[in-house]
């Protein structure tokens, strides 16, 4: 009787310390090199709750994820951060297959220039003009 208590003891403790974790994995491409691996790009889990960089072949994997939803940003200095949505179903590693693309910039606005200011321009120029 006293080994089947122990056996039940044991049972009860495992199932408790067996509770569903799956994995999410994945690699980061750059759209601007052909869809090369993105070295060091920053992949985080719900707002720095977790995180970690991509290795040298643009992959990552977080471990001990239990299931349920969850949001993930990916961010590389110069280019557009990325935000995604991942659904972790329990024992089934969550893969992920991103390309990360170069920030726009717009090009900066066009200044105007009052008309004393073009006066003191035009009047340097002709003064530069002159000294030759």
């Amino acid at each position: 009787m006293k080994k089947l208590y122990i056996l039940l003891a044991l049972m009860i403790c495992s199932l408790s310390f067996a509770q569903g974790t799956s994995s999410i994995k994945g690699k980061i491409l750059d759209g601007e090199f052909s869809n090369e691996p993105l070295l060091m790009a920053s992949v985080t889990i719900n707002t720095g709750a977790r995180s970690t960089q991509t290795n040298f072949r643009g992959n990552f994997e977080f471990n001990d994820i239990s299931a349920g939803t969850y949001n993930i940003t990916v961010q590389f200095a110069g280019y557009e951060p990325s935000h995604l949505k991942i659904t972790v179903k329990e024992g089934e590693p969550a893969q992920i297959l991103e390309t990360l693309y170069a920030k726009r910039f717009s090009p900066p606005s066009t200044a105007k220039i009052s008309s004393s200011t073009e006066d003191a321009l035009s009047s340097s120029i002709l003064l530069a003009n002159q000294t030759r």
